[in-house]
């Protein structure tokens, strides 16, 4: 049986190209997740198709990127596969994994995609450290302003009043009017 397994970083991308791809590789089972690739640590869509896996069936997945992020979690998921007798497919490498050559290929490809993951963490660093820098906020945008909420106090407003005029949260008053 082949079973495919796609994956995508965040809620704002979408995975169905994957499970397109797969569906025409004739994968008859598919596991898809929104989750980052960094780990394969809260990836229940992962273990859920490793563990699905029987002998003699096959994991197909369309790029190594979109199973793997890191070469010793690739290693591993490999290893898992090839310990309950699955091969592995990856449609960009066109490799027999559990081949010494698809092995080599793989394990390369691994690194390759990790050395790429640290690099868009250090250049997203990097342009945060310029923004900073150039005094640019960073995070949520500012939107209760602490004076107003202090004025209202002073005015003799209550948390609930001044909540509902600024249209926030009392929490958030709350929190205002205890640091100050």
């Amino acid at each position: 049986m082949k079973i495919g397994y796609a994956r995508c970083s965040s809620d704002s991308q979408e995975y169905q190209l994957q499970v397109d791809q797969l569906k025409a590789l004739g994968c008859e089972k598919i596991f898809a997740e929104k989750v980052s690739g960094k780990s394969t640590n809260n990836r229940d869509q992962l273990q859920a198709c490793i563990d699905y896996a029987r002998e003699g069936d096959l994991v197909c997945c369309t790029k190594l990127d979109r199973l793997a992020r890191n070469t010793i979690d690739a290693l591993k998921i490999a290893d898992a596969l090839q310990a309950k007798g699955v091969g592995l497919h990856l449609e960009d490498l066109k490799v027999d994994v559990n081949s010494d050559v698809g092995r080599l290929v793989y394990t390369t490809i691994a690194a390759v995609a990790e050395m790429e993951r640290k690099r868009i963490a250090e250049r997203t660093r990097e342009g945060r450290e310029v923004a900073k820098a150039k005094g640019t906020h960073m995070g949520r945008p500012v939107s209760i302003d602490a004076q107003k909420v202090l004025q209202l106090k002073s005015e003799g407003l209550g948390a609930t009043a001044i909540a509902k005029q600024l249209k926030i949260g009392r929490a958030s008053v709350y929190r205002i009017l205890d640091a100050n």
